[in-house]
């Protein structure tokens, strides 16, 4: 099969049938569309390999966690006696996946009343039975209710956004109790300052004493004295067991003069007799 097309015959002469003629051409356009379809499909297969290092994937989006701290007013809860109060800091810690950045403000702030009654209905329920000037106490039993009655994080959702939320709490005195309280502390500051000195003091002597030797007694006589008249003189102690012995070496005695050489006798002289 060329690239040029064929003769498909004479033309049809008028008043000729034409049936032959078209059947010849209705046969060569089904061949010339058989053979189309062929080098298509081959074409397509050959070239799927490539198109598929072509075509464009989006990789699945990593999910990112916004994270943002809210710091409200400080919570009054009442005390002991309803008198006094204490004041709860809180720290809320919000985060979400689900959440457009530029929503994350607006949704932290649709639920941020929640969960500061949330806590605040969980403290009053501790504090009622603290007295005002313990808030440790308070403290240990508010972390202990969150932990076994309310567990955080807390969870809220609007339609398709989920947010989680974890409180953290510090407890403060009422400053009227503080008032109350300071001429207390003040005087125990003192005390216990003062007998830390005073401990100081007896460490410093004991390490003084056990540092310098004992200075000897004047009214003690000393050894020699005690002695009786006449005795000789005080033996020298030898070393003690386990002591290391000084290496003395004696000097070697002075040998005397060597003895002068004799002379010897006078030879005579050849013009003497």
């Amino acid at each position: 099969m060329t690239g040029e097309p064929e003769d498909p015959g004479p033309r049809p002469r008028p008043g000729v049938p034409v049936d032959g003629w078209r059947r010849r051409w209705a046969d060569r356009a089904r061949a010339l569309g058989s053979a189309a379809r062929s080098r298509t499909r081959r074409f397509w297969a050959g070239a799927q390999p490539t198109l598929r290092h072509l075509w464009w994937t989006e990789e699945p989006a990593t999910p990112v966690t916004t994270v943002d701290r809210r710091f409200p007013e400080p919570l009054v809860v009442p005390a002991q006696g309803q008198v006094y109060v204490f004041l709860l800091r809180a720290t809320f810690t919000w985060s979400s996946e689900t959440a457009r950045p530029e929503l994350f403000g607006w949704y932290v702030d649709y639920f941020q009343p929640q969960a500061t009654q949330r806590l605040h209905r969980l403290a009053v329920r501790c504090s009622v039975e603290v007295p005002p000037h313990r808030p440790r106490e308070l403290h240990t039993a508010l972390t202990a209710a969150l932990a076994e009655d309310d567990p955080p994080p807390w969870t809220y959702a609007r339609g398709e956004v989920t947010f989680t939320c974890e409180p953290d709490v510090t407890v403060h005195l009422d400053e009227r109790v503080r008032r109350l309280l300071q001429p207390y502390w003040e005087q125990r500051i003192a005390l216990e300052c003062e007998r830390d000195l005073a401990r100081r003091r007896t460490e410093y002597a004991q390490e003084r004493g056990r540092s310098e030797p004992p200075s000897p007694d004047p009214s003690r006589p000393s050894g020699d004295a005690t002695r009786p008249p006449g005795a000789g003189p005080t033996p020298r102690r030898g070393p003690r067991p386990g002591d290391p012995v000084e290496a003395f070496t004696p000097l070697e005695p002075l040998l005397p003069p060597p003895a002068p050489r004799p002379r010897p006798p006078d030879e005579p002289k050849p013009h003497e007799p």
